[in-house]
Order: C-alpha cells, then sequence, then structure tokens
C-alpha cells in the first residue's frame, strides 16, 4: 500500500478524507471571472486566462465551501454579502483533444446549500485539472419551471373563483326555490281554510 493510500480514507458515505496532516497539498489553479464563467474556447494547450488567476495549495477533499472562503481572502468581489459563487470543473477531454467544463455547484454568501458539501474527490478532480469560477451578485435567475407554477396557480385561483361564483348561484337558487315552496304551502292552507268556513 502507498503512502498516498495510507493518508486517505472513505467515510460510510464513500466522502473521500484526507490525512491532512501527513499529506502533501498540491496546487489548484482557478480562473475567475466578474459576472460570466469563461467559455472553454478560452482554455487551450497554448493559453490559459491567467488575467485573473488565483492560485492555493490544498487537498483532494476541500470543499467547495472551504474554496470559496479562500477565494474571499484574495478576491474583495466575492465578499460582498450577495455574492454567489459558481465552479466548474476545467478538464482535458482526450476523446476531443481539447479542454472541456463540468458544472461542480454554486456557494451563495447568504445562506446554505447542499453543493457546499461537495469536495473536489466527488467530482472527480484530477490533479492538474483547473477549476472556473464565475462570480455573481443579486439574485440569482429563476428556474425556468417557475413560470409554469405561476400560470397553475393563476389557473387554480380562477378555477376557484368560477367555484365560488357557481356556490353563489345556487345559493340564491336553492332559496328562491326554498320560499316558492313556502309560498305553496302557505296557499293550500289558506284554500284549505276557506273551503272549511264554506261548509
Amino acid at each position: 500500500m502507498t503512502d498516498l493510500q495510507n493518508s486517505t480514507s472513505t467515510t460510510g458515505k464513500n466522502k473521500l478524507v484526507v490525512d491532512r496532516e501527513n499529506t502533501v497539498p498540491f496546487l489548484l489553479r482557478m480562473f475567475w471571472q466578474q459576472g460570466a464563467h469563461h467559455r472553454p474556447e478560452d482554455y487551450t494547450p497554448d493559453h490559459l486566462p491567467t488575467e485573473n488567476e488565483i492560485q492555493l495549495y490544498t487537498w483532494k477533499d476541500a470543499t467547495l465551501k472551504e474554496i470559496a472562503n479562500l477565494i474571499k481572502e484574495v478576491n474583495f468581489e466575492s465578499t460582498r454579502s450577495n455574492a454567489r459563487i459558481s465552479f466548474k470543473l476545467v478538464y482535458i477531454d482526450n476523446l476531443r483533444g481539447k479542454y472541456a467544463f463540468k458544472d461542480l455547484g454554486t456557494v451563495y454568501n447568504m445562506t446554505s446549500t447542499s453543493d457546499d458539501d461537495i469536495n473536489l474527490d466527488d467530482a472527480r478532480f484530477v490533479i492538474g485539472d483547473f477549476l472556473d469560477v464565475g462570480v455573481f451578485h443579486g439574485v440569482p435567475p429563476r428556474v425556468p419551471e417557475r413560470r409554469g407554477s405561476i400560470l397553475k396557480d393563476r389557473n387554480r385561483d380562477r378555477d376557484r373563483a368560477r367555484n365560488s361564483y357557481r356556490n353563489v348561484g345556487n345559493e340564491r337558487r336553492d332559496r328562491d326555490r326554498e320560499r316558492d315552496r313556502n309560498n305553496d304551502r302557505r296557499d293550500d292552507r289558506r284554500d284549505g281554510s276557506f273551503r272549511d268556513r264554506r261548509r
């Protein structure tokens, strides 16, 4: 068994745990952009988007939340309360011979999500891969399905309104029918009493 295998283990959920005291960290290169991610074509064997590069030493069990906190130490834009930091894995697609992207997750400053606990090993990160980081501000875009749910809510409210109008109409008709029956009974009683007096 190698030293690397001796210094790592997995939990019951197959989460990698690195013995950081006995494991040498590796260099992680990240390339960030404000308001957008880079494009895959920005990465070539001869050129990398090094204009905004962050380098740090870490381990394969480092989570996106941990990496985001390290980014905040050197990147002011990512420290704003409404910031969200989006991560993509950049790796070589051996079949196509060029770099490709894989979405990893997003860390929010205002709230916690399950993405916070995703680590590099979960993403099948290989030493030599990069991270492309997009720093965004403001409310995240709405999920496309939300429009459908809004329409469903409107249709449901409309149906409820229609049903309520129908119920109002039914109640009025029931009251009218009951009034007519009472009037008929009253007339019958009057006719009966009139016939009795004539006898």
